[in-house]
């Protein structure tokens, strides 16, 4: 099964569009300025920062170079050229020796609402709530960044699923809390030993309610700037996403071959015709819900989340301690799909859960930039620091 600690699909990357350019003089502003910070080695603390942003996958990665670092050139799914300009800060604790815990990093300067220069370190994160050590090494990541580069602000950005059909795919929602579930029904003993290991954060919440970013900047960014999903999301595409999940060797199924059509599984958060506006999401209050296993949303969880993923409660649980303000933005990436067909009759088993992880590889990279460019319009707009 698919989920969002893991990579986007690219067996489309010639098919599908490129990331566009960024032209910054739509809204009247400059790019970001990339700051050279020589040649760190592995075990070099990390520079002193103003705002640090953490991403997770390699496709989130991609996007958030693109929108910071890369903008003035376009961004396939298959570009890894730009790995080699990040520098790597290693794992040096021994109670976690073996594992690539810490992760790839590169800082750029942002000009803020108040005139002043922000240093803002991007960080691409190795640790996750779903991989072992699981959240004991996701929070001693986090700890190792705060430590060294003293931020004042903390966003963790990346992809997710969401809670209700009013997040469509290509939006993005912005948060101050949320809460842990644990899976809790072990089947294997992969997943008895990620159990035991996350258990101690079954339940957890947070709520970071000292600060939340300025939107300021939002309906400029959303007409001129943000990735419209239906250049990409199309019936034909959406028709090619449940072949292939029906036929992925690894997780499809035969059996679901004429169970159901696309038009089953087209609502108002997927449906191409309500794709061109993307918008970011004001979900103050409203608790994202991290889980370790991919969750989809059910008919009771549209008021009660912001939006479904795999790290940021735990986040942002380590950034209160440290006394560090921490905002939660996610991209849709995987809306909530329907719960029966069109005819009221039940999906074959497993297959919406299956379609879901589809769209997520098919379009996460394309909602990815989406999130990128509206966290640069918060830290842009900030009047704080």
């Amino acid at each position: 099964m698919s989920n969002r600690s893991k990579d986007v699909h690219v067996s489309h990357a010639e098919t599908l569009p490129p990331l566009p350019k960024i032209d910054w003089s739509l809204i009247n502003q400059k790019a970001p300025t990339v700051v050279d910070l020589g040649n760190p080695s592995k075990e070099t603390p990390l520079p002193k920062a103003d705002v640090v942003v953490i991403t997770w996958t390699v496709a989130e990665w991609s996007a958030l170079d693109h929108v910071f670092v890369n903008s003035d050139t376009t961004r396939t799914t298959s570009s890894k050229a730009f790995h080699k300009e990040w520098s790597y800060r290693a794992n040096e604790d021994s109670s976690f020796e073996g594992y690539y815990l810490w992760g790839y990093y590169r800082m750029v300067k942002i000009t803020n609402q108040n005139g002043k220069e922000l240093d803002v370190l991007l960080w691409k994160a190795s640790a996750h709530l779903a991989h072992p050590p699981y959240g004991k090494g996701l929070e001693k990541m986090v700890e190792v960044i705060l430590e060294e580069s003293k931020p004042s602000q903390l966003y963790t950005i990346g992809t997710a699923g969401g809670a209700s059909v009013n997040e469509c795919l290509g939006d993005a929602v912005f948060t101050n809390c949320g809460v842990v579930k644990i899976e809790q029904d072990p089947d294997s003993e992969k997943s008895k030993e990620k159990y035991e290991a996350n258990e101690y954060l079954e339940g957890a919440t947070v709520s970071c309610d000292t600060w939340f970013p300025s939107m300021d900047l939002f309906k400029q960014v959303e007409e001129n700037l943000l990735f419209k999903l239906d250049q990409v999301v199309t019936m034909e595409e959406l028709n090619e996403v449940l072949y292939e999940t029906i036929h992925n060797p690894e997780k499809g199924n035969p059996a679901w071959e004429g169970t159901c059509t696309i038009e089953d599984f087209i609502n108002e958060a997927i449906d191409p015709k309500n794709l061109g506006s993307p918008k970011g999401l004001d979900k103050k209050d409203v608790p994202m819900l991290t889980t370790d296993y991919y969750y989809i949303a059910t008919p009771e969880d549209g008021d009660k989340y912001a939006a479904l993923e795999m790290d940021d409660t735990v986040v942002g649980i380590v950034a209160k301690r440290m006394g560090v303000d921490c905002v939660m933005v996610r991209n849709i990436s995987d809306p909530v799909v329907p719960f029966v067909k069109k005819d009221g009759k039940p999906f074959a088993d497993g297959l919406r859960n299956a379609f879901s992880g589809g769209i997520y590889e098919h379009f996460g990279f394309y909602s990815s930039m989406n999130g990128a460019i509206l966290t640069w319009a918060t830290i842009a707009a900030d009047n704080n620091l």
